[in-house]
């Protein structure tokens, strides 16, 4: 799936920039940031004009960002080019065209065997929509006694959470039938209006789960068991998302798997985290089907903070998500390795439109190149059966190296990728039950020997490498296996302390980027009035905090920096050189 911010891809029709409003659209010229928060021209005439270059890209199915039209003024000075602020939910917004334009790109996808996926926004309306203040419609939005707003200041109440204002945007009240009626209606017309295969649903968590049970049934009753559904539940732990599994949605995102991508491969976290986190997950979430992601709009693009390694890094998580369970969902843009920036700056204020840069019309010599990599990797998936719909066992890991195979009836793969930035000489012992007669490799850099049952590897940095193996299936194997207690030689081990001279601490524990966020003792001890961890880290900018007695999560008043934690507080900020 490939995932196209409209005004921000190809403008296929100059006429519509400025739709309405001159003042809507101002180009970015590299130089003028704030125009970011214009409209910048994209359409759907222009997805319609790059369907060839998506196929052959690797790309099948397309989520393009909501149409739906859109306020036409400058909301907290913020243009809603992004989609999300509907105000007519049966119009195509006039900046992207014309249903025309629509049922153009529709028909001439489904003429190439490509599928479209229409975003959905049915959490909220625009701030000035034509129902605020019309007292026929009172009741079609979430508000108090005195007819104002609930605001969300707890993130763990779940009340708040579906009746509050999400960026201070009126708030549906689906709980209402007359509402429910009315997104379900508005789901019909665009399903019956150009034939579309699928949704995808926008702030799932923010929308009682009542209303998501009767409207996964009613679609599906309307629109047939093909059409698909696909639900954003905005959440870092699988806990939070499993009780969403099992209301008929085709795939959930895979959103903790997100933050677990990004801490492995960007962070550095190791990989006994990262693959106790897919357990866990596998646990919670049973046999619901993800579509997974390195990053999206809404977060910082994947390469912010990488320097010099960016494009190495995000093509191994890249291979990652190719190899993996799951639907790949790339963010239009990610094939280039363009540019982002964090979501916030150092004072908390809000900058993600710097991650939704306009799309290269032409490229520069090192963007092709990447783009080239990129589609290596989705043929890579395409040419094997295995990598997308094969079972997955582990075979070995350390603190970065991963082994797996994918097996899908006579088609064997082994997988192995290398966190690490440093080349590494390992061997992995073969089990018993697989009986490896010839490996042939198919994509990557990394060489193997076998030699009865073991594997010797010689592992490029930053790299997956793939072997088609001939020998016995795989399947009897365990999906998972013993951590091996191995460094990577780029691993450096790092001293932290806290004094305690009332010895009221116990236990001291960390917990940061470098592992999942999930509090870890590490090889802790106290001397005198001072407790002491020593942590092994790769090169980079960690952000952590202690947690004392497994309860008290604080602020390391040691730190030689800060940086703003989600919820106001700071975190300490630890730079590892090289």
């Amino acid at each position: 799936m490939y995932f196209i911010l409209i005004d921000r891809f190809v403008d296929g029709d100059p006429t519509n920039n400025a739709g309405d409003n001159p003042e809507s659209y101002l180009p970015y010229d590299s130089s003028n940031p704030e125009a970011l928060k214009h409209y910048q021209g994209g359409d759907l005439a222009g997805i319609t004009q790059s369907l060839d270059s998506l196929q052959a890209m690797g790309i099948t199915m397309i989520w393009i960002s909501p149409f739906i039209d859109n306020s036409n003024t400058d909301y907290v000075k913020w243009w809603p080019y992004h989609g999300y602020h509907p105000i007519d939910f049966f119009s195509v917004d006039e900046h992207f065209g014309t249903l025309a334009d629509l049922k153009e790109l529709v028909d001439t996808a489904h003429l190439k065997g490509l599928k479209i996926i229409f975003d959905m926004p049915f959490n909220q309306t625009a701030a000035d929509h034509p129902w605020i203040g019309d007292a026929s419609k009172t009741s079609w939005y979430n508000l108090d006694a005195e007819g104002q707003p609930y605001e969300i200041t707890n993130w763990h109440d779940q009340t708040q959470i579906e009746i509050g204002e999400l960026h201070g945007l009126p708030d549906l009240a689906q709980e209402n039938p007359e509402v429910t009626q009315y997104l379900l209606d508005v789901s019909r017309y665009w399903i019956e209006e150009t034939g579309v295969d699928g949704f995808r649903l926008d702030a799932v968590k923010h929308i009682p789960i009542s209303f998501w049970k009767r409207f996964v049934s009613e679609i599906r009753e309307m629109a047939g068991e093909d059409f698909a559904l696909y639900g954003e539940v905005f959440w870092g732990k699988a806990a939070q998302i499993a009780p969403y599994a099992n209301l008929g949605f085709e795939y959930l995102f895979d959103i903790p798997g997100y933050y677990a991508i990004q801490n492995t491969f960007n962070k550095g976290a190791p990989i006994d985290d990262f693959s106790r986190f897919y357990e866990d997950n596998a646990k919670q979430l049973g046999e619901t089907k993800l579509a997974t992601l390195i990053d999206n709009h809404d977060v910082a693009r994947f390469n912010v903070g990488l320097g010099e390694d960016a494009w190495a890094k995000q093509r191994l998580a890249l291979g990652w998500l190719m190899t993996a369970p799951g639907l790949p969902v790339i963010y239009s843009g990610t094939e280039y390795g363009m540019d982002g920036y964090p979501v916030k700056d150092k004072d908390g204020t809000p900058q993600d439109f710097l991650n939704r840069l306009p799309y290269p019309l032409t490229p520069d010599p090192e963007q092709r190149v990447h783009k080239h990599e990129f589609e290596e990797l989705t043929r890579l998936r395409h040419k094997y059966t295995a990598l997308s719909h094969g079972k997955f066992a582990e075979l070995y890991k350390d603190w970065s190296i991963y082994a797996y195979l994918r097996s899908y009836g006579d088609e064997n793969l082994l997988v192995c990728l290398n966190n690490a930035s440093t080349q590494e000489f390992l061997s992995i012992s073969v089990p018993a039950n697989l009986r490896i007669q010839e490996l042939v490799k198919v994509y990557g850099e990394s060489v193997i020997r076998v030699e009865g049952n073991e594997l010797y590897l010689r592992m490029a940095p930053n790299s997956l490498s793939v072997w088609e193996m001939d020998g016995e299936s795989s399947v009897e194997l365990p999906e998972g296996i013993e951590f091996t207690n191995r460094l990577s030689a780029d691993y450096s081990q790092i001293h932290l302390f806290y004094y305690d001279p009332d010895s009221l601490v116990k236990k001291i524990e960390i917990a940061g980027d470098f592992n999942n966020w999930v509090p870890k003792a590490y090889d802790s001890f106290r001397q005198s009035d001072t407790l002491h961890l020593e942590l092994p880290l790769k090169p980079g900018k960690y952000n952590y905090k202690f947690i004392l007695n497994g309860v008290e999560w604080i602020t390391d008043p040691n730190a030689a920096e800060f940086s703003i934690d989600p919820y106001g507080g700071r975190n300490g900020l630890l730079t590892v050189g090289q």
